[in-house]
């Protein structure tokens, strides 16, 4: 019960710093909104001339899309451990009464409980404006999508740490290693581009890698265009290989974070 206190805190007080910090982030949203617009209908024009060509139906491809952005921060987890170390008030974080993990986790939820209220639902609400069915492919698919998200955002939050630890081990930029593994992310885990719709079969090994874990994973469930049972048990292996690992380079690595500014 403390923890869930301390958690459920945090993510209230990262909650309200994410809407009182910044005065415009109703700008960002109806950005947002402008790029779901945009890549709806580049995907429209881009298999609606030729829709017998693609593997998967144009309907799916655009549900695909929209769920993609209606759940982007969980399918591309970041926390901020990043903006504390560029800070210097990840010694701050050492120092309370909450594991490491527990903070970063509980402010980013706090972030995505704000996000999703004044983004996310009205997004899903108006698919209907956008031509879009954002309706699972069946029951089995929205109870097994689920599990799924909660797999994803597991193995996200465990790479992210990994980054994180890495940063430290290799004393590297703290920008420059976000960086590169967002956009590594990006473009492996079929967060912009369905991993069916790739040539040559490389949809089909970048399924093996954890990166697919996060975006491709959930969302060929929710479509049904993707095996979920196997997509499923990959997302279980992942998370149980990625998080001992994170922990082991936490441990080896944590005292060179003073490096920076800590």
């Amino acid at each position: 019960m403390l923890a869930l206190r301390q958690t459920l805190a945090t993510a209230r007080l990262a909650a309200l710093g994410s809407v009182l910090e910044s005065p415009i982030f109703l700008l960002d949203y109806l950005l947002r909104l402008l790029r779901v617009a945009v890549l709806l209908a580049l995907w429209r024009i881009v298999l609606g001339a030729n829709p017998e060509a693609s593997p998967i139906a144009l309907a799916s491809v655009l549900t695909y899309a929209l769920l993609g952005e209606v759940f982007g921060d969980q399918l591309s987890v970041r926390t901020t451990i990043a903006d504390a170390f560029w800070q210097g008030t990840i010694a701050q974080h050492f120092l309370r009464p909450m594991a490491l993990v527990g903070q970063f986790a509980s402010e980013m939820l706090g972030g995505w409980l704000v996000n999703f209220a004044l983004f996310s639902l009205p997004l899903l609400f108006a698919a209907p404006l956008f031509g879009v069915d954002p309706w699972p492919a069946s029951a089995t698919s929205a109870l097994l999508f689920a599990l799924s998200l909660a797999l994803a955002i597991c193995v996200g939050l465990a790479i992210d740490f990994i980054v994180a630890a890495l940063t430290v081990a290799l004393e590297q930029p703290v920008w420059l290693m976000q960086w590169v593994s967002q956009a590594v992310a990006m473009v492996l885990s079929g967060a912009v581009i369905p991993l069916a719709l790739l040539p040559w079969g490389l949809g089909d090994a970048l399924e093996w890698l954890p990166f697919a874990s996060l975006a491709w994973a959930p969302l060929s469930i929710y479509t049904g265009i993707g095996e979920a049972p196997r997509l499923v048990a990959l997302q279980v292996v992942w998370a149980a290989v990625l998080w001992p690992v994170a922990g082991w380079l936490w441990r080896a690595h944590r005292e060179k974070v003073v490096g920076f500014g800590g």
